[in-house]
């Protein structure tokens, strides 16, 4: 499998202008190897704390998201005549797809918005954050509840797969936020791929992608109520009748550690992936004496700190509005990471 893996990513992606993700194949590319990232975004946030002015991420926050990559959309625009536009237009493709007839008690109540979502966006190169919302009318028909959420968003970042000279073209959320039931998740997905010429795919976080999450959620300042820091290791390949093993430490203890290895990280700007493994490396190792469980051996499955729970099924959950820029900074970097081969023709 590995193997097999490991070839697909080899081959070559040949892109047009007008239809950017035509060939690219609906799973996650592996990304190259990272020597090191940012942690611009996780500084910024803490003088943020200091001053204040921490934003409020309404909706954001103490909610489960299922993460999904897309590729730049093509002539997708952030006016208010587009977004109104645009919401017409989703309203048509849910009242036509035949999956309404999983919920035709609802058919022909549903009412899409677009909107700007405030509060995303830290430089002037960053697409604006884009919620789509589809609501349903109650049945009194008094109100609308929100059936379905979504964020498209690019966090931070200092490059994008669009060269320069289509960057007029296209505009670039590497990840989008999905909240709601799995068919009106493919029906919108599927909306944005035909309306935009990109593609969408499900992201899967790797063993690696959530030792990152791990060592950087772990650096960051610690309050009294921070949530344990918790490390959760697929045995699913390994042992029978057991599927995963949960490990918890206090965060401070990590936070103390991560310090004790590295330095604090208030006032660095990156963090290399020696580090992050000298650091997974060394909680691994007490665990290993503890509990005599070779857990360097093992995958993880599932991630959580102080900052947020991340899956290795692409699913994310914010704990704290401090959280929220570091977070999204990380998972627009590690999807962005699987773009950076991509090659757009001039013809």
């Amino acid at each position: 499998m590995n193997d097999l893996l490991k070839s697909g990513h080899r081959s070559n992606k040949s892109l047009q202008m007008h239809t950017p993700y035509s060939s690219t194949p609906r799973t996650r590319c592996f990304p190259k190897t990272p020597l090191s990232r940012r942690l611009t975004a996780s500084a910024r946030a803490a003088r943020h704390e200091s001053d204040g002015e921490v934003h409020d991420y309404e909706g954001l926050v103490m909610k489960t998201w299922k993460v999904y990559s897309l590729s730049p959309l093509y002539k997708f625009q952030s006016t208010k005549t587009s977004l109104t536009k645009y919401a017409r237009s989703l309203d048509f493709a849910l009242s036509q797809d035949k999956l309404r007839d999983m919920y035709s008690e609802n058919s022909g109540h549903e009412k899409s918005a677009f909107s700007i979502y405030e509060g995303l966006n830290f430089k002037d190169q960053d697409a604006k954050a884009i919620q789509i919302q589809v609501s349903v009318k109650n049945e009194s028909g008094n109100g609308a509840n929100t059936v379905f959420n979504a964020l498209m968003i690019c966090v931070d970042l200092d490059t994008s797969p669009v060269p320069e000279y289509l960057a007029k073209h296209f505009t670039y959320y590497p990840v989008i936020l999905v909240s709601g039931n799995k068919s009106r998740t493919d029906i919108i997905l599927t909306w944005l791929e035909q309306h935009f010429d990109c593609r969408s795919a499900s992201v899967q976080f790797s063993n690696r992608d959530l030792r990152w999450f791990l060592a950087t959620g772990s650096s960051q300042s610690v309050s009294r109520k921070s949530c344990p820091v918790v490390l959760q290791y697929s045995l699913s390949d390994v042992c029978d009748g057991i599927s995963t093993v949960d490990c918890k430490f206090d965060a401070e203890f990590c936070k103390e550690l991560w310090d004790r290895l590295n330095g604090g990280s208030s006032s660095r700007q990156m963090i290399n992936e020696s580090e992050v493994t000298q650091y997974v490396t060394a909680l691994e190792e007490h665990l290993e004496c503890t509990m005599h469980i070779l857990f360097s051996k093992l995958s993880l499955s599932e991630v959580g700190t102080s900052m947020a729970y991340v899956s290795s099924q692409g699913k994310l959950k914010l704990f704290s509005n401090l959280g929220v820029f570091p977070a999204l900074h990380m998972v627009c970097e590690i999807v962005k990471d699987g773009f950076q081969d991509i090659v757009y023709p001039l013809s």
